[in-house]
């Protein structure tokens, strides 16, 4: 299935982005704390978890005003303006009748419209939410979360991400604080946070007349069991179903108690997909679940690869990108920044780079300072793990060198209302003016959607100003998202790396097993391509110069069997076949 993203205008004159997926009667899900749906839907887990749903429901879901595709600009953060966008949903879709599907900040939204409207509801369903925000946690707790979010956007969304999904893998955690700072703005999140905290729906509950179903884990740390079980306790003849586990997301853990319990209610017979019939655990989808589209567009692509010049797609050093015209503007921002050395002046030679979560940005300039002359220093610095004086400290001993240096100062923006990181990097982005010594500075970060609204949060920050002025305009520069191309080209060339590093010679690559690759969900960054890679290469017999397919699983990992059995209709002609690698 593919969800259709259109657009709906409020009566005041907002755009809010919304998606439809599948078939039969309305079932609306009102959006939690943050919300993107682009990004949203190319989580396989919630992708699969909705798909579930959409096999007896029109499964809509939008964007809050501030998140998302959504208008971005919002100045009302009442609980009632979330009422208000929810009927301009419903009424631009004509929905006589519907199901409201309330998860966590989106539950009160959901009760509120089934109070106001209880004849267009068959069904609320409430999912890890509340009555009142006032007692997810304590006003200590609320007053520190929120000032977390807004100061320290970084931070605050690996927080989240660790309290949502408590004991998931580092990688999984990474990909959900990424999609909340790239959802919204730190501000934007920081202001919906403590719109979570002031709603209050207990006066509605007593005289709320719609079929409810109420569910909760038991152990949930970011809303607590005790939130769910008065929520029950307060609306007339609602079910309550107490569930297993602590993660707080309903696609992850144990989806399939959650969605049986949902299809009861509602009436309906569905049955598990066939992995988890055959002993898979439950709720855990195999990651790759791509639309028909992208599925398409990875078997075209891979069906046409034979032999690859991995030299064709160098912008440098061993960082490749598959298509042309962004190869060439990385290859323009690599010259830039290798020009500052050989083309040394009194000039500023500072540069900005905004780049998408996994885009491999820290890897393109390690790969340019390797490029360029021994002479040449380079020193790596993440403004999100740096307290004040390790900051401080580092600069003071590149400064004191006498050599030139290239320096990556990474999350450039990670630090909000700090005085001290700029005020203390300013100094050092006038080095080559003041000294004439070749000093070039690359700045990066991911927060916003583009360069622009990264310049916005750094322009806000105490000397953010002062910190844009000394770089120059044409030394901006984007870094889009892996595509399907740059994940084949990211794979294969580390394939060819590790068996290097360990006296091998990669010689091809079987073309099921990329096909696999591209499409999985969990390997949406370069580094996590990298780790695959190098395990997989550590599994080869000692006489074999091919990667296949069971190469990329450990013994009886079940999604090998799993993948294999789902892709075989479409792409069995991608079995047995290879891709002869080359640098």
């Amino acid at each position: 299935m593919e969800q259709q993203i259109r657009f709906c205008t409020t009566p005041d004159g907002a755009r809010l982005a919304y998606a439809a997926v599948g078939q039969g009667p309305a079932l609306v899900i009102p959006p939690g704390w943050v919300a993107h749906l682009e990004l949203q839907w190319r989580d396989a887990n919630w992708r699969a978890f909705v798909e579930r749903i959409a096999r007896h429901h029109t499964v809509v879901k939008y964007d809050k005003r501030g998140c998302g595709l959504s208008d971005r600009n919002r100045t009302d953060f009442s609980p009632d303006s979330e009422v208000r966008d929810l009927e301009a949903i419903i009424d631009h879709l004509k929905a006589r009748r519907l199901a409201l599907f309330g998860i966590s900040q989106g539950g009160p939204t959901a009760i509120a419209y089934a109070a106001r409207y209880p004849r267009r509801v068959t069904h609320l369903i409430l999912y890890a939410t509340y009555a009142r925000g006032s007692q997810v946690s304590t006003e200590e707790m609320q007053t520190s979360m929120i000032s977390l979010v807004r100061s320290h956007w970084g931070v605050a969304s690996r927080t989240m991400a660790d309290l949502f999904n408590p004991g998931t893998d580092a990688a999984a955690l990474e990909a959900s604080a990424a999609y909340q700072r790239q959802a919204c703005t730190a501000e934007m999140a920081a202001k919906l946070l403590d719109l979570t905290y002031k709603a209050d729906v207990t006066h509605l509950l007593p005289n709320l007349r719609v079929p409810t179903l109420v569910l909760h884990r038991e152990r949930e740390r970011a809303i607590p069991f005790r939130c769910g079980r008065e929520l029950a306790a307060l609306i007339p003849d609602a079910r309550f179903a107490p569930l297993e586990g602590n993660i707080h997301p309903p696609h992850r853990g144990d989806t399939e108690s959650v969605l049986q319990a949902i299809f009861e209610f509602l009436g309906e017979m569905d049955s598990p997909p066939a992995a988890a019939a055959a002993g898979q655990p439950a709720g855990q989808p195999i990651a790759t679940t791509p639309g028909e589209s992208v599925a398409r567009e990875a078997q075209s692509l891979i069906a046409g690869l034979d032999y690859v010049s991995l030299s064709r797609f160098r912008v440098v050093g061993n960082f490749t990108c598959y298509q042309e015209e962004v190869r060439h503007h990385l290859k323009d921002v690599r010259q830039k920044i290798a020009d500052g050395f050989s083309l040394p002046g009194r000039k500023r030679e500072n540069h900005l780079i905004w780049a998408a979560p996994g885009s491999g940005k820290t890897y393109l300039v390690q790969q340019i300072a390797a490029s360029l002359q021994e002479s040449v220093g380079y020193q790596e610095l993440n403004l999100a793990a740096c307290n004040e004086p390790e900051f401080v400290s580092s600069l003071a001993q590149l400064r004191a060198e006498e050599k030139p240096h290239l320096c990556l100062v990474d999350e450039i923006d990670a630090k909000p209302h700090e005085s001290w990181p700029y005020a203390t990097l300013l100094p050092c982005l006038d080095e080559t003016v003041a000294k004439g010594r070749p000093c070039v500075f690359v700045l990066a970060g991911s927060s916003g959607s583009c360069v622009a609204e990264m310049k916005e949060r750094i322009a806000s920050q105490p000397k953010g100003a002062d910190l844009l002025n000394r770089i120059p305009a044409w030394n901006e520069y984007e870094i889009p998202s892996l595509s399907l191309g740059d994940r084949a080209l990211v794979v294969l060339t580390q394939f060819r790396q590790a068996g290097k590093e360990i006296g091998r010679e990669i010689q091809s690559v079987e073309k099921l097993g990329l096909y696999y690759i591209i499409l999985n969900s969990r390997l949406n960054s370069a580094r996590q391509l990298r780790e695959l890679a190098v395990r997989a290469v550590e599994r080869l017999p000692s006489s074999e110069d091919r990667v296949k397919y069971d190469h990329l699983f450990g013994a009886g990992d079940p999604e090998n069997k799993e993948f294999w059995i789902k892709a075989l209709p479409e792409a069995k002609d991608l079995a047995n076949r290879f891709v002869t690698l080359e640098d």
